[in-house]
């Protein structure tokens, strides 16, 4: 059996996997900058013993130590497999890649040779696979180019910088518009709530992550020309009709042909099951290194 966990910036799931690839048993809870914490509480709850315990982190990943984590306020390394060593074999992966291995081997990706994993959640980023190969040892960070130069709407992001993607329309993002445009503080589901029951305001909000979201699109396709963009996070699953523009909202931004969008259908258990089979990939790697 394989263990293992999604850790996000809203919700941390836990899941364990049977040898055939199949959940068997899962479990989910509010997040905390503790990731220790977050693992040896769901651990507990999934009542489980697995030899191997692989873990997707929202964060740049070096020979199994997190480097740091915005959505949890991270600023430092971590070294996860040092801490929790007393709960198995430790793995621990950035979630995005985890999640485009998932899309690459279970989801849409399985019928595309180039495709974006989109991620719209408490930050934004992306997975990206070229020719069925996915790009790992580039961040792709496009949730941190700039969109927004005015003064007033250039909000800080969580990398220091201003007006970044992430800033304007992750769950964050709305957050900050809101703050901006209402003068209150509100979450971004009440956003969304209210401008469902036709506040003019909230509406208008929307309309401008939609206008965000279409020029952070546009510059994705024009860095590469894809067959599909995969959407996947809390935000983009839930809100995907809401948040997403449509074809012509794009080409204002784009030069590339125009993608299909669509959100994931392996649902919030794609950083799950990309876990999964990173565990099962590393070990693959060590039986081949010891029999050679």
């Amino acid at each position: 059996m394989i263990e293992c966990y999604d850790v996000g910036g809203t919700w941390t799931r836990a899941a364990v996997f049977d040898e055939d690839g199949t959940i068997i048993k899962k479990e989910k809870r509010s997040s905390t900058n503790d990731i220790e914490f977050l693992v040896r509480d769901l651990h507990s709850r999934l009542n489980v013993k697995a030899e191997k315990i692989s873990i997707a982190v929202p964060g740049p990943v070096k020979n199994d130590i997190l480097l740091s984590a915005p959505p949890l306020n991270i600023e430092t390394k971590v070294n996860l497999k040092a801490i929790l060593k007393d709960l198995g074999k430790i793995y621990v992966h950035n979630d995005l890649k985890a999640a485009t291995e998932a899309e690459l081997e279970y989801g849409i990706g399985t019928h595309c040779n180039n495709f974006y994993l989109l991620t719209l959640s408490t930050g934004i980023g992306a997975g990206v696979v070229i020719n069925r190969n996915q790009i790992k040892d580039a961040s792709c960070e496009f949730g941190h180019n700039v969109v927004e130069r005015s003064h007033n709407l250039a909000f800080k992001c969580g990398c220091g910088n201003y007006g970044c993607w992430s800033s304007l329309t992750s769950g964050k993002g709305i957050e900050n518009l809101a703050a901006y445009f209402l003068g209150e503080k509100i979450s971004a589901k009440d956003v969304f709530e209210l401008a469902e029951k036709g506040d003019s305001k909230c509406e208008d909000i929307l309309a401008k992550v939609r206008s965000y979201n279409a020029q952070g699109l546009g510059m994705m396709v024009n860095t590469f020309d894809v067959e599909k963009i995969i959407v996947m996070g809390s935000l983009g699953l839930e809100q995907f009709d809401k948040i997403i523009p449509s074809e012509a909202e794009i080409r204002k931004f784009a030069v590339n042909p125009i993608p299909t969008i669509h959100p994931t259908k392996l649902g919030d258990d794609v950083c799950l099951l990309g876990s999964y089979l990173l565990a099962k990939k590393n070990d693959t790697k060590l039986l081949f290194k010891k029999q050679n």
